[in-house]
């Protein structure tokens, strides 16, 4: 398979009180031509980062890219200009942000955020902007797209207002979709929906999508791969059937014992104790040895390294590094 995205230990900072702190943390990630990859991990595990490290959207000051390669398409976008940068973005890279209502501009009307994309990026003129618009909103699911193009962002629900942003994300056929947390707060039935969407846009386009989550259901529907991140490291990296049928990582199978089965009857839902530590805060050595039930003395002085298993999946763990190589 051919990669279209790759990250080469990736190192994103933020500055305070003129302390380093290692937000994303040396993550290497590889995307390829028409692959749905899930980067999922608790809230604080740095996953929101590294998208919009990718984005080159970190605010600067405080946040700052201070190592690392950022290639699409074989160019790093860490040396590009912002007005180069202002090219990819919504053309050849677009993003769903977590929140629609806080994206979508309220004082503009549906039709012209998608129509102020297209005129930009593909040069349309207004009359086949509009038309586009109309077919992009047909296209995930208005029947309505019409009408809806006069539309303010805050008289649409919130699973109307989710596809809307997918919609003018696919406006420009990007290859790279980046999707944080498309479905939360959305009920079931329309996480469903969107979800749907997302994959058959996906096939219909060839877009490779990177969705960023904390749920393990939406990552089993989407996901062909699957990227496990903690306190700003990859920890775990496998097929999604690989992971599912055998989680490697401690966190990983703590994350895994959390998802309520229907089979048999549990008093109670395992949980993995403690908390994500902040940046500033993590520990030495295994950054996940606090939490972990099966650490050692070795995982609370030594920092465990990235290691390959049986070829195809990684896991950042002393259980299985002293067996495998380093990668």
């Amino acid at each position: 398979m051919t990669a279209l995205l790759e990250l080469r230990n990736l190192k994103t900072h933020f500055k305070r009180d003129k302390i380093d702190i290692p937000a994303v943390d040396g993550v290497d990630l590889t995307i390829n031509k028409g692959e749905t990859v899930a980067l999922v991990g608790e809230s604080g595990s740095g996953k929101s980062i590294t998208s919009l490290s990718i984005m080159r959207l970190i605010p600067s000051p405080p946040g700052k890219i201070v190592d690392g390669a950022i290639l699409f398409n074989g160019n790093d976008l860490v040396n590009l200009t912002e007005d180069d940068m202002c090219k990819i973005r919504g053309n050849d890279i677009s993003m769903i942000f977590q929140e629609p209502m806080t994206s979508l501009n309220p004082v503009l009307t549906v039709g012209e955020q998608i129509i102020e994309v297209l005129m930009y990026h593909q040069k349309l003129s207004r009359a086949a902007s509009i038309n586009k618009a109309v077919e992009m909103l047909e296209m995930v699911g208005f029947s309505r797209a019409k009408a809806l193009i006069n539309e303010y962002p805050h008289r649409l629900s919130g699973g109307m207002r989710q596809r809307v942003m997918i919609a003018i994300a696919m406006s420009c056929n990007p290859k790279l979709l980046i999707a944080d947390e498309p479905t939360t707060a959305l009920d079931v039935t329309i996480q469903a929906q969107i979800l749907d969407l997302m994959k058959e846009l996906s096939v219909k386009y060839d877009t490779s999508i990177l969705i960023i989550t904390h749920d393990l259901g939406v990552v089993s529907e989407v996901a062909d791969k699957v990227v496990v991140m903690y306190c700003g490291q990859v920890v775990e990296e496998a097929l999604v059937d690989d992971l599912f049928d055998e989680p490697l990582h401690p966190y990983t199978i703590g994350l895994m014992g959390s998802i309520p089965s229907l089979e048999g009857e549990t008093d109670r839902l395992q949980s993995i104790e403690g908390t994500v530590p902040p940046p500033e805060h993590f520990p030495i050595g295994c950054r996940f040895a606090p939490r972990c039930p099966h650490a050692f003395d070795r995982c609370r002085a030594e920092a465990p390294k990235l290691v390959e298993v049986a070829g195809r999946r990684k896991v950042r763990c002393f259980l299985h590094s002293d067996k495998e190589a380093t990668v």
